[in-house]
């Protein structure tokens, strides 16, 4: 049976004779059939109505991508004076990078839809052309997101470079984050040396030497915003960025230094656990993630450490259960 056969079928027809023919996944291929389907029945004139659809879904990223191009160029003007400083100008690079990543998948698009059209042309390719237009919808979804969310970025910038306050306001909710990677690593101690533990005393030693190590990049990469905000220059009559609030950076200096204290006492705590051959049984593993860990430098990207860190912990029962 060609799919020009399956013209006219109902839907479930059509998926029989789609899997029979190709093997596909049934679900998968009743998904891309209700695109090309109308009243429970699949029809040849639905696949133009599907084109038409999703040629203005391909258009929407473009305007996106322009949006996003414009955001950064304020991005750049807002912080001509303070560009020099390594966590703004690394952002800023990062915008470009991220910016020329998805203007390429946006061209890709229009080169995609084009091919898309040519397939509709085939009246044996229903099927084909309707799975076609999925993975295309798909694809402009994600890069409208993906531009959205770098727009998004450049504006934070822009406001913060603006009001530098902002970014001393959320460089003290990020200490908050570290402080809870010190608890919890304290913790995971207090518990092993009060002997309140039921198995796997190594799983959670090792786990927490991670999480002690974790927030020690965090904490780097705070002092080194930290020292952006240090230099700072003083705005003049015709620079866009703000002032530094003094006493709030002294105030978030002071946490800094306090929370470093804390987290080398727990070093020394940690260190003195030699005993229990967690050492010896992760040794391997722990330099692994070391290696990995030194691959991030300032500015971090929070989030991926935070994967790079699930993905060494050790099981999630040997941990609970110790």
């Amino acid at each position: 049976m060609t799919d020009h056969a399956l013209d006219g079928l109902s839907l479930d027809a059509a998926v029989d004779a789609v899997v029979a023919r190709t093997g596909d996944d049934p679900d998968t291929v009743r998904v891309a059939l209700k695109r090309v389907t109308e009243e429970g029945e699949v029809r040849r004139e639905m696949v133009d109505d599907a084109l038409a659809h999703v040629s203005k879904v391909v258009s929407t990223p473009e305007t996106r991508v322009e949006n996003a191009r414009m955001l950064i160029d304020d991005a750049h003007e807002a912080a001509d004076a303070v560009d020099h400083l390594d966590s703004v100008a690394a952002r800023l690079d990062d915008f470009e990078d991220r910016h020329a990543a998805v203007a390429s998948r946006v061209d890709d698009l229009g080169d995609r839809l084009q091919s898309v059209i040519a397939l509709a042309d085939d009246p044996d390719a229903i099927y084909e052309t309707a799975v076609e237009i999925r993975r295309l919808h798909a694809a402009a979804n994600s890069a409208q997101h993906t531009a959205d969310e770098l727009g998004v970025d450049a504006e934070e910038l822009t406001a913060w470079v603006r009001n530098p306050d902002r970014r001393l306001d959320a460089l003290d909710a990020d200490a908050d984050a570290v402080a809870d990677f010190v608890d919890g690593v304290a913790a995971t101690l207090d518990a092993l040396e009060a002997g309140d533990v039921d198995a796997a005393p190594a799983a959670a030693r090792f786990d927490a030497a991670l999480r002690h190590r974790v927030s020690g990049l965090l904490l780097d990469d705070l002092r080194a915003e930290v020292d952006d905000l240090h230099a700072w220059p003083e705005p003049g009559p015709d620079d866009t960025h703000g002032a530094v609030d003094a006493d709030g950076l002294v105030a978030l200096d002071d946490r800094l230094a306090a929370l470093e204290e804390r987290r080398q006492s727990l070093a020394d705590r940690l260190n003195d656990h030699t005993g229990t051959g967690w050492r010896d049984r992760y040794a391997d593993r722990l330099a692994d993630f070391e290696a990995a860990l030194a691959e991030h430098a300032p500015p971090v990207d929070w989030g991926t450490v935070e994967s790079l860190l699930d993905e060494y912990r050790p099981e999630t029962d040997d941990v609970e259960s110790a």
